[in-house]
């Protein structure tokens, strides 16, 4: 009897230690998003701007990187699961020479650790680079917002962690898209957002677009070179 007790204790917190992960979102819900994207003509060895809202709500893309064969293939509400199941269409069809990543807010949204949502969005990194060694990836920060402002933590925590997961990778690079929409108390900026406080506003993705141009320019050149 004497091994009772802590048998009982292992029990307890093997119970406690065990958790079971967090359900994703179920990618069926964009099955005609998917379907429309993969009726249209792929666009080889271009730029895919890939991810959820801030991405398929960046309505002058083309516009603001004219010089550039920049593609959107943005769903709104998605997460990192949903560029994994959906990656043949996304990715694997259009063969980009590089790609833009924006996703990690809703992944917090739908109660996702900030492991588990690191997780989910390298196991996307590093499917491209399997199968695109030659392809650069830029990822964009999680943005904050005020309409989810209690999970600035967590963005902050997330984008550290992207931002270190990154380092002595070569073909991948993090790129601060978040500094600029909070103020000197680090809370969202209104001027930035759209009025539902969450997407962006035209000025937001004005200064998006002064933030990513040279970068996007170095790593086309990048990926052009003989």
């Amino acid at each position: 009897m004497k091994f009772a007790l802590p048998l009982v204790f292992l029990f307890i917190a093997s119970c406690v230690t065990a958790q079971e992960p967090t359900p994703r979102p179920d990618p069926q819900r964009f099955a005609k998003d998917i379907a429309a994207f993969a009726a249209q003509p792929a666009a080889k060895e271009g730029i895919v701007f890939t991810g959820s809202s801030s991405i398929r709500l960046w309505k002058t893309l083309k516009e603001d990187f004219s010089d550039l064969p920049v593609m959107n293939r943005g769903f709104g509400g998605s997460v990192a699961n949903d560029l994994i199941v959906y990656f043949d269409t996304l990715i694997t069809r259009n063969q980009p020479k590089v790609i833009v990543t924006y996703t990690g807010s809703n992944d917090i949204n739908a109660k996702l650790t900030v492991p588990e949502c690191l997780e989910d969005y390298t196991k996307f990194l590093n499917r491209v680079h399997q199968n695109l060694p030659e392809t650069r990836v830029i990822i964009t920060s999680v943005k904050i917002g005020e309409k989810r402002i209690a999970q600035i933590p967590q963005v902050h925590e997330l984008n550290r962690e992207l931002k270190a997961w990154t380092e002595g990778k070569d073909w991948v690079r993090y790129v601060d898209c978040t500094s600029y929409l909070a103020d000197d108390k680090g809370l969202p900026i209104r001027a930035y957002y759209a009025k539902d406080l969450l997407h962006l506003s035209p000025e937001g993705y004005a200064k998006w677009t002064q933030i990513l141009t040279p970068i996007l320019h170095e790593e086309w050149a990048k990926a052009n070179q003989k």
